[in-house]
């Protein structure tokens, strides 16, 4: 049987000994703020150099602050050389609590930004190029329309796995993430199949399963991979003869339209009539889904840019479960279609 517990000697009516921190005057950081800003900066760059460009000031500046932090801490944080700089362990450690508390801070920023307005600031959302291009970046005077006081702010992503490290209030993923203190939801299917130019298929013929190794295949780094997902677009490229690599998703939908080889591309880029899809087998159905903060959509702005993501994602044909073709009825088709023109016109040698 267990003890009951005593009676509690105070009570939640002595509010003098259950203090916020913000009525104890004496309970203050040490002055190193700007310091740590810095150090992020130099944790981020190969050298001084490059770190006071990100932070718009000079080497030495930088080189003061990493020093001044350094003996605030009384640990030695940064290794300089001729050849740049490295972090200590104790470096490495610091820069990874210093990088999650940066990204708390940008979002508390963005929250007190939106208390000026509703649907008033920016939002953060990390895409790869591929799909900011093409799906994204066209549905904006969409969002314009509906909130014309709101800044997107499209960035690059730079990891495809961790959410933290791309800075962003949503992260449009390949990658699905289980964390309690992360909201993950699907929103769609990439399909990605075998095509090539209209262009390649009238100088090379069109590629069958049983005359594989006479064609060439544009490769991807993404695509690279052991895992099993991939086995079937790796056995064609192994079987034929690797032309390229590329990691860029634009420059390597670029090679592809231009005739540079086979390539394993989306489904959406056969809006592009020069491109035609190739039935060799290979179908990689990959699950989209779109990532935030848990409880980062109680900021209107982050909640009415979400909403619209979802929307482009689940309205559009070609992300749906099942595999199917740009059929051209569609309005965003044609805009896409346009667009895809502007980043590689057609070759000179087309089919009639």
């Amino acid at each position: 049987m267990n003890k009951p517990f005593p009676p509690l000697p105070f009570g939640s009516e002595r509010a003098d000994l259950d203090k916020s921190p913000l009525e104890i005057r004496g309970l203050l950081s040490q002055p190193i703020w700007r310091e740590l800003r810095t150090f992020l900066a130099v944790a981020k760059s190969p050298s001084f150099a490059q770190a006071a460009e990100l932070l718009g000031t000079s080497a030495p500046t930088v080189s003061r602050d990493v020093k001044r932090l350094q003996d605030q801490i009384g640990s030695q944080l940064v290794i300089s050389t001729f050849s740049g700089v490295t972090l200590t362990e104790t470096g490495r450690k610091l820069a990874i609590q210093v990088a999650e508390l940066d990204f708390q801070l940008f979002a508390l920023s963005n929250d007190l930004k939106d208390e000026m307005d509703a649907v008033t600031g920016r939002v953060a959302v990390s895409v790869t190029s591929g799909l900011a291009v093409a799906i994204v970046a066209p549905a904006v005077p969409r969002l314009n329309d509906s909130y014309p006081r709101l800044n997107l702010d499209i960035r690059e992503q730079v990891s495809l796995v961790n959410f933290e490290k791309n800075q962003a209030d949503l992260m449009i993923s390949l990658s699905p993430i289980s964390r309690a203190d992360v909201d993950c939801v699907e929103i769609g299917t990439l399909h990605l199949i075998p095509v090539a130019s209209r262009d390649y298929l009238k100088k090379s013929g069109v590629p069958q399963r049983q005359f594989i190794s006479q064609h060439v295949y544009v490769q991807c780094n993404y695509y690279d991979s052991d895992r099993e997902t991939w086995n079937g677009w790796r056995g064609l490229v192994h079987a034929g003869h690797q032309t390229h690599n590329c990691e860029n998703s634009l420059a390597y939908y670029a090679l592809v339209r231009n005739g540079a080889g086979v390539g394993l591309l989306g489904n959406y880029v056969l809006a592009d009539p020069e491109l035609v899809p190739l039935e060799l087998g290979v179908h990689v159905a990959l699950p989209i889904y779109l990532i935030s903060v848990a409880n980062r959509r109680q900021s209107r702005p982050v909640a009415a840019v979400y909403d619209w993501i979802v929307d482009i994602f689940r309205t559009n044909p070609s992300f749906g479960t099942g595999l199917t073709f740009p059929s051209g009825r569609h309005e965003q088709e044609e805009s896409l279609r346009k667009m895809l023109e502007t980043i590689a016109p057609p070759p000179p040698s087309q089919f009639g």
